[in-house]
Order: C-alpha cells, then structure tokens, then sequence
C-alpha cells in the first residue's frame, strides 16, 4: 500500500498510525490537544493506581537527571497527563506545546506520539523528531513506556520523557522503562502496606469469628483470613450482595475499615444471640464457631425485639415504619436503620422480608432474667419508649 507519509520512515508502527490518523482526517500543521477540567483530572489521579506513587516517580526523576531540558510526565491509560517534572525552562516549553496537566495524548487528540503508540503497542518506544505526526512536535524527542499494575496486569498508566531533538539521549527508551518498573513496584508496595493497616485495624473483629472469614479491601484482595485457604482476591464485595467464595461458601459483605469482612450467610450450626437490656444494649452471640459482642443503639435494639415477636414471618419496611413512628411514611429511614444494623449483626438477618436468620435463636436478657424471645415476655417498656419523639406503639 502507497501511503502520503509526512516524513520518509521504515517503522511499521509509525507507519500504521500514520495512516489511521490521516484517514481520521488530521492535519500535520494543527496542534490542538484536548484538555480536562480540573475537577475530572483530580478525579482521575485519586482511582488511579498509581495514586501517591506518582510522586515517588517525581522524586526519582528529580534527583537522577542533570539534564535540563527534559520533561517526565505520568500519564493515565486513556493517554491524559495527570503529573509532570522538569525544570522551570522546560515546563514552560511544555506549556507552549500544551503538555500539561489534564492535556490528552492519545492517537484521536494529537495523533502519532510516543505516548499513543504505548497506548495501542503496550511497549516501550521512542519518537524522533519527524516521526511525530504533528509538526509542532517535530523539534522533540519522546520516549515512553507502560507501567501495568502488578496485580491485575492491566495497564495503569505511561511514564513518558521528552526533550528538544539536540539533546537526544540514546538511552531514553531504557530510562522510560526503569521508570515504569518502577511506578509498578510503587504500586505493589503501596498496596501492600494498605493490606497491613487494613489487616491492623480490623484485626480484633476478624478474630472475634472462628468460622471461616476473609478481609479483603474494597476491590476484593485478601488482607486476612480465618478458618479457610485464603485466595489472593476474590470479586469485589457489594454491600448486603451474596457472593461465593471457595472454601468458606456463600458469603455477606460487612463493612469494615478500609475493606470488607466476608462471613458465610447464614448460620450453619444454631447460633444463640442474647440481646442484653439491662444496661446500654449490646448483643453477644456464640454459637456455629463464633463468639463476639457489639453495642447497639437503642433504636436497633428494638428493632431486633421486633423482628423476634415476628418470628419467622418477618416485617416488611412499611410495617417496620408503623410499628416504630406510628406511620408508614418513614419507611426510607427504616430501611436506612436496617442497613445500619446489618453492618452490626451480619448474617443474623435474612431479608424480604427483614427477619432473624433460620438457626438463630434470640435470648433476652432483662433485669436479671434472661428469655428465649420466642416465649411471652413484657417488651411493652422498651417498645413504648420514644425514640423518634412521639412515638406510640399500635396495636
């Protein structure tokens, strides 16, 4: 195939883009990059996995080149700059070429450039001079490289050099390329060390279940695990979704810090769960391998008394709402609380309607005595009790 090339070169890749962008419709004489707003740009540097780790890569650059006409830029796999180094007289050669923070430099803003071909290659390469497309960039040489997230695989960003054709340094692509090993090992560690303070922080929680459970953090990788063969990851946890996971079986999500807490659904064994009044309401359960307590409001408490009066039929969110306010027009609250106490209790609530999970047996503890809820016994004290101001229990 004959193709118009704005310069003569013998590189396939080049060559390739050449064509895809003239029959795009681009012209050699016009630089025009696209540019983000703001708030979408720091938006793109808090998901990105390189995250605080692009300073790293900052400093890095900083301290190990004397060369002051060249520019290093992090950019996300979209191909938008996202960071940038270099001195005071670069950067304002780069201001001039609008390569700047939130620019776009991928194939459809600004056509052929070292960042673009990593884009579409995934590999380490360099341009010279003419083998930029655009003319405005003739004058520049461009070194890139992909830095793929060590976890996934997947591309995270491009950490690319640039400086003025004169000062080409042979060594450009391999320095790219050192860059990026780099910004992956940043990112591995990076997590790695959220994975300890996650594992710190929901610590005591996670040994309060002696079933199988894992701790994962938000995007499903395993920071902890008890009574099972952990995996690296599983899917990333939906709060109140089922979920399977190897080894432990259908699981809840709890919130937890930072992560998640992944606890078979449901009990497997009978579980007693004592309700205790006599003071600030807390809930202690033992039963099926576990043995934890946490305080609940006093609104949750009664909540769970509710829901035990209604044995296994359970409460809909608008009788929920009647029973509480006296109404059934605050059933958005009531659905609110019920996710609240969710997070608390876990997987002794099934719902649709909401109800105690099959197995587990509630024992009231109250003024000294303690119950099986399932027997008559005088709730009326605390049912009655107002606690959204001007409540009255129907009958």
């Amino acid at each position: 195939m004959t193709v118009d090339l704005p310069a003569p070169t013998t590189r396939g890749d080049v060559i390739a883009s050449w064509q895809r962008v003239m029959d795009a419709g681009f012209r050699a004489d016009r630089h025009a990059p696209r540019h983000l707003a703001p708030a979408e740009v720091s938006d793109r540097r808090r998901d990105n996995a390189l995250g605080e780790s692009a300073r790293r890569l900052q400093q890095v650059f900083s301290e190990t080149t004397d060369d002051s006409d060249l520019m290093m830029g992090v950019f996300d796999a979209d191909g938008v700059l996202l960071w940038r180094g270099g001195t005071a007289r670069w950067l304002d050669a780069a201001d001039h070429l609008e390569l700047v923070e939130g620019s776009r430099w991928d194939e459809a803003s600004t056509a052929t450039t070292a960042v673009s071909l990593v884009m579409t290659d995934h590999r380490p390469t360099r341009l010279v001079g003419a083998e930029h497309y655009n003319h405005a960039l003739h004058a520049l040489y461009c070194a890139a490289a992909p830095i793929h997230d060590p976890r996934t695989g997947s591309m995270a960003g491009i950490v690319g050099l640039a400086g003025p054709i004169e000062g080409l340094q042979p060594s450009s692509t391999a320095f790219a390329a050192s860059m990026a090993a780099l910004g992956e090992h940043e990112i591995a560690a990076a997590h790695s060390r959220s994975l300890v303070e996650l594992r710190r922080a929901a610590h005591a929680r996670l040994a309060g279940i002696r079933g199988p459970a894992l701790l994962v953090d938000r995007d499903g990788w395993v920071a902890d695990s008890r009574g099972c063969t952990a995996p690296d990851a599983v899917a990333a946890p939906t709060e109140g979704a089922h979920q399977f996971v190897p080894g432990i079986g259908t699981c809840v999500a709890i919130p937890v810090g930072s992560g998640w807490l992944l606890r078979r659904v449901g009990p497997a064994n009978p579980i007693i769960a004592e309700l205790d009044l006599r003071g600030e309401p807390s809930l202690s359960v033992v039963g099926d391998g576990e043995e934890w307590r946490t305080v609940l409001t006093r609104r949750h408490a009664q909540i769970l008394l509710l829901l035990a009066e209604a044995s296994e039929s359970g409460l809909t969110s608008a009788r929920l709402s009647r029973l509480i306010f006296g109404d059934t027009g605050h059933v958005v609250t009531v659905r609110a609380e019920m996710s609240r106490l969710r997070r608390a209790v876990g997987a002794l609530l099934a719902s649709r309607p909401y109800r105690l999970a099959p197995g587990v047996t509630l024992r009231i503890a109250k003024d000294g005595a303690t119950t099986p809820a399932d027997r008559p016994l005088d709730y009326q004290a605390l049912l009655d009790t107002p606690l959204g101001g001007k409540h009255r229990r129907p009958a």
